[in-house]
């Protein structure tokens, strides 16, 4: 079975259900539950590979690709290698991100067409012209003090919870993200996205789950709506949940930076 980080990825906390005739446990608080968030995103390394589908706002469709998305998770330090599987307009291509303790996420490119070697990558651009976003990948507006818990509605049939997550931060251009979350499931069912004027950037929903091997479930198809109207259809077709990290998989991401630079 297959581990995906982050919406694309936004694998959230499992919940236990409560036995039958005892009593309901109390509803988790808005910290706790971006505590479960977080937790749930660890891991010593997993590998997703997915096919990604453009169609732009007039109707016409872009040619789709594959890509490997790597990942190493804990507390301390995340970090993701994005790889080009096919065709020949990815193939060659790598990003490399990590997210250090102190909340900045740095994005590098490397590989062809990169002619000079390695070179600072936006952590906000859209991934290789496409949809999925390396900043979403990490989730870090779980790491963002302020959490609130709202109502419950339904999607697809399914009851998620509203959780609102919103930072101060004047340097990140999405200041507020909310999410339903399937609690049952551990599962975001729709992710919004907005900036600092409260106008939402892009929505991520998922449109089919699979159920990963330690019970939880995960994503394996989602759309991604942008601003534009554009829709991006991510699958996951392969994976690794217990991905073996190389000694260089991150290598090209060089030393952490000091606090402060």
């Amino acid at each position: 079975m297959m581990k995906i980080a982050g919406p694309l990825l936004i694998l959230l906390a499992t919940f236990a259900r409560p036995l039958l005739g005892a009593e309901p446990p109390a509803a988790p608080s808005s910290a706790a539950l971006a505590e479960a968030m977080r937790q749930a995103r660890y891991s010593d390394g997993f590998e997703a590979r997915m096919n990604i589908s453009t169609v732009k706002a007039d109707g016409g469709r872009l040619a789709s690709f594959k890509l490997a998305v790597i990942g190493q998770f804990d507390a301390a330090r995340q970090r993701l290698l994005i790889r080009g599987i096919s065709p020949d307009k990815v193939r060659h291509r790598f990003l490399a991100a990590e997210r250090s303790a102190d909340g900045r996420i740095r994005s590098i490119e490397y590989g062809e067409p990169i002619s000079d070697g390695i070179a600072e990558a936006d952590p906000f651009a859209k991934l290789f012209e496409s949809g999925p976003v390396i900043w979403d990948m990490f989730a870090p507006w779980w790491n963002w003090p302020k959490q609130s818990v709202g109502t419950t509605e339904q999607i697809a049939g399914r009851d998620c919870t509203i959780i609102r997550s919103q930072s101060d931060a004047a340097i990140s251009p999405i200041r507020e993200v909310v999410s339903c979350v399937d609690k049952d499931a551990g599962l975001s069912l729709r992710t919004q996205l907005f900036d600092s004027r409260h106008t939402l950037v892009r929505t991520i929903s998922v449109e089919q789950t699979m159920r990963k091997e330690s019970g939880t479930m995960a994503a394996k198809r989602m759309s991604i709506t942008g601003a534009d109207n554009s829709v991006t259809e991510v699958e996951v077709y392969g994976g690794d949940e217990h991905y073996a990290i190389a000694a260089g998989t991150f290598s090209p991401l060089g030393p952490q930076p000091a606090a402060g630079q």
